[in-house]
C-alpha cells in the first residue's frame, strides 16, 4: 500500500507543477481562445491519432489546448508536421498541454497524438482554434469606445465559459481515475486482511501444537 501511497503523493507533486505551467502559458496564449472545436478521442496502448488541418493564408496562428486525466503518471507525445515533413512544434512527456504556433506554409499540417509510454488506451480532451488569416482586421481607433468596452466583456465571459468547459472536462476524467485507484485499494487492502487473517490462523495453530507437545512430554 506504502508505493500506491508515495505514487499519489508523487503526482499531486507534479500536478502542482505542470499546472502551474499551463497557467502561465495560457496567461500568455490563451487569451481571448474560442476553439473552433472540443473533442475527446481515444488513443490505443502504443498507438496514436492524427489530425488534420489544411491551411490556405499564411501565416495562420493555431493555438489550443489537450490533456488526459491528471491522476495518472502516464503522459503522450503531441507533435506537428509541416505540409514539408519537418516536425515544427513538439510537447513530448505531457499529461497536460498549451501549445500555440503560426503556420507559415499552406498545405495540410498533421497534429499527431502518441501514447507510447502507458500501459492501457487514454483518453485525451482536445480543444483547438484555428485563426482566419483572412479575417478583416479592426483598426483601434474605428471602435466605439463604448462597444469596445462591451465586446471586452463578451471575451471575458467566453473566457470563463471555455475554461469552465475545460475544467469540467478535466474533473470527469480525473473522477475516473480516482475510482480507479480506490478500487485497486480496495484488493490491497483485501489481499493484506485475508494474509493476516492466514498468518494468524498459522500462530495460533503453532501454538496450539506446541502446548500439545508438551502435555504429551
Amino acid at each position: 500500500m506504502f508505493p500506491i501511497l508515495l505514487s499519489l503523493f508523487t503526482i499531486s507533486w507534479c500536478s502542482i507543477e505542470e499546472t502551474k505551467e499551463i497557467m502561465q502559458d495560457w496567461d500568455k496564449y490563451m487569451r481571448g481562445f474560442l476553439p473552433d472545436d472540443m473533442i475527446s478521442f481515444q488513443i490505443e496502448k502504443g498507438g496514436e491519432e492524427i489530425f488534420i488541418e489544411t491551411i490556405k493564408k499564411t501565416p495562420t496562428n493555431i493555438r489550443g489546448t489537450f490533456f488526459i486525466p491528471i491522476y495518472t503518471m502516464d503522459t503522450i507525445d503531441f507533435k506537428v508536421i509541416d505540409p514539408s515533413g519537418s516536425m515544427i512544434y513538439a510537447k513530448m512527456m505531457k499529461k497536460e498541454a498549451v501549445f500555440n504556433f503560426n503556420a507559415t506554409e499552406k498545405g495540410d499540417y498533421q497534429l499527431i497524438f502518441q501514447n507510447k509510454r502507458a500501459k492501457e488506451a487514454k483518453v485525451v480532451q482536445f480543444a483547438i482554434d484555428v485563426a482566419k488569416s483572412d479575417k478583416e482586421e479592426i483598426e483601434q481607433n474605428d471602435i466605439d469606445p463604448i462597444e469596445d468596452g462591451v465586446q471586452g466583456v463578451l471575451q471575458k465571459i467566453r473566457d470563463v465559459f471555455y475554461s469552465t468547459k475545460l475544467n469540467e472536462l478535466k474533473s470527469k476524467g480525473a473522477l475516473a481515475d480516482v475510482q480507479k485507484i480506490n478500487k485497486q485499494l480496495m484488493v490491497l487492502t483485501f489481499i493484506e486482511t485475508v494474509a493476516i487473517c492466514g498468518v494468524t490462523a498459522w500462530q495460533v495453530y503453532y501454538i496450539k501444537k506446541l502446548l500439545n507437545d508438551r502435555r504429551l512430554v
